[in-house]
């Protein structure tokens, strides 16, 4: 009875291309935007627990952690509030028909609203008060900074005895009023991580935006330059100005005034106030119209396209790290750990090395899958050349 023999199939898994980790694109981490925004809420649960004494910690849980509890978030909505009806006082403030109000009744409003964000600047510095290091971190933060400038023209003003909102440098403070509308926003995490990958993605197109915009300068240069000769005319000595055809001072009298022109058109805004009348500047003028248009898409493919890639990196990280921290909260205090940051060199590296490390595992197992089909072929040789003896001995 012939012997069967089964060949062993060769199974290799190279199809799995996740084995192997690429260098062309870094997956976006939250470590690169760090230093964009400070981060207020930067003590977890074990380091709260380490801030003493215990009224300080909680003062610290009710302005900084909004949902730690109810009264967190009634303070939380009341200074939300109190923000907007700033923010709206100085909007009107700038309006002519509320200029007859009396000005002590802006003065009131304003020194009540001050004094309620000067009580919460230095609540909020008592509570990081744990320490030197965490105070003075908190107050050179993005929000401590803003905090703190919305409320120094005020006492400006009254040292003064005088309204700062006549002078210019303390109208620039002023303005910071308006910036603490944003400060609610960091309790949303979704508007938070929209900043942060537009970060990203400007970042992370660098390169192509400078080349862009280098090309943009290469175009502008040229043609303001060939528009200028185009459309300057001829020298008048009575009036000491170029005059156009029509006799008309020309509207192109220099090359930044033929580049403001450019700079227009290429935009796509077309304020209309200066227009070309010969027919070569409405020539030069054609090819501007079409490199507006490519003006608009490049920048927005390339930072839309790296806005959707950091966007799928950085919710799929979330979720990972979601998920990871949910698995923490089951395990021991003991048993965690903060990953490591590695640094791009490390990360390559580390690339490299479980690359070759994937590669050797597979030449192994495709080495021994050929020494088993060697084997096995070996055996079908002997039994086929045993076949090939036993019908010669029967002739």
């Amino acid at each position: 009875m012939p012997q069967s023999i089964e060949l062993p199939r060769i199974r290799t898994s190279f199809s799995n291309q996740s084995l192997f980790l690429t260098e062309d694109r870094l997956s976006p981490v939250p470590h690169d935007i760090s230093g964009l925004f400070a981060q207020t809420e930067s003590y977890d649960q074990s380091e709260l627990e380490n801030i003493h004494p215990l009224w300080k910690r909680d003062l610290y849980a009710l302005l900084e952690q909004a949902n730690s509890s109810v009264g967190a978030f009634l303070v939380h909505f009341l200074m939300t509030f109190f923000i907007l009806v700033s923010a709206v006082v100085t909007v009107l403030e700038t309006v002519p028909a509320f200029h007859s109000i009396n000005p002590q009744i802006w003065f009131g409003m304003e020194t009540t609203l001050v004094a309620l964000f000067t009580v919460e600047y230095l609540a909020r510095c008592t509570a990081w008060s744990s320490s030197w290091s965490s105070l003075l971190k908190w107050m050179i933060s993005f929000y401590g900074v803003i905090d703190l400038l919305s409320v120094l023209p005020y006492y400006i003003e009254v040292i003064m005895q005088q309204d700062t909102a006549v002078f210019f440098r303390f109208s620039i403070l002023r303005m910071f009023r308006l910036i603490r509308v944003f400060r609610p926003f960091r309790y949303n995490h979704t508007i938070l991580l929209t900043i942060e990958v537009m970060y990203l993605s400007v970042r992370r197109s660098r390169h192509a935006l400078l080349a862009i915009s280098f090309f943009v300068v290469m175009v502008l240069t040229i043609s303001s330059t060939l528009l200028y000769f185009a459309e300057r005319g001829t020298w008048d000595t009575t009036l000491e100005t170029f005059i156009n055809s029509d006799g008309d001072p020309t509207q192109f009298a220099s090359i930044p005034a033929a580049a403001w022109f450019v700079l227009v058109t290429i935009t796509t805004v077309g304020y209309g106030e200066i227009t070309p009348r010969s027919f070569l500047g409405r020539l030069v003028t054609v090819p501007l119209l079409v490199f507006g248009l490519l003006l608009i898409a490049l920048p927005s493919f390339v930072l839309g396209r790296e806005f959707s890639i950091v966007w799928e990196k950085m919710t799929t990280q979330q979720q990972l790290q979601q998920q990871d921290d949910d698995r923490d909260l089951d395990s021991p205090v003991e048993l965690r750990s903060a990953p490591p940051v590695r640094s791009d060199r490390e990360i390559s590296t580390r690339k490299l090395a479980l690359n070759q490390a994937e590669l050797s595992r597979q030449i192994l197992d495709l080495r021994s899958t050929v020494e088993v089909q060697g084997e096995m072929i070996q055996k079908l040789l002997n039994i086929l050349e045993a076949k090939s003896k036993g019908k010669q001995r029967a002739t």
